[in-house]
């Protein structure tokens, strides 16, 4: 009876850390998309706001989307801060002996805030697209689904 709750429990970590791991990446992929990186180095010349320049950016267009992502700065760093300790009391939940809706709450809490966070990182998105002309929407609609942004592997690194 002890092997079978233990083996319950372990599936269910596993079930949920997976879901948690797939999550990540999600919300790693839409802050990305939703926020122009300016230290992210350029994949050709190791220069970091490699994005702006490509954009060809006018000074006051700098300036809008300055303003848009100092506008959702503080609200983004709340909801982070509220995932990253819920993602804490959920582990902690997980390993300890808490009932499985008591689990099952706290990852739907999580997935809440991860959604709000990824609306707000949309909005912005939304937001700094309106101030683009086409040619600058095109640039960053491939920066922000990385084409051209990465150089193919050399052979070596590349499995067979």
């Amino acid at each position: 009876m002890l092997i079978r709750r233990v083996s319950i429990l372990a599936v269910t970590m596993l079930a949920l850390s997976s879901t948690i791991a797939l999550a990540k990446p999600t919300l790693l992929s839409r802050q990305v998309i939703a926020q122009i990186p300016t230290s992210v180095p350029h994949p050709n010349g190791g220069k970091s706001g490699g994005w702006l320049k490509d954009l060809n950016l006018t000074s006051e267009q700098l300036q809008q989307i300055k303003q848009i992502r100092n506008q959702s700065k503080p609200q983004i760093a709340q909801k982070s801060q509220v995932i990253r300790q819920g993602q804490q009391e959920l582990h902690d939940l997980i390993a300890g002996t808490a009932t499985k809706e008591q689990v099952r709450d706290k990852y739907n809490q999580i997935k809440l805030v991860q959604q709000q966070l990824a609306d707000v990182q949309f909005e912005n998105t939304l937001a700094i697209r309106e101030i683009l002309n086409p040619e600058q929407r095109q640039i960053f609609a491939d920066r922000m689904y990385k084409k051209n942004s990465r150089p193919n592997p050399p052979p070596s690194a590349q499995h067979n």
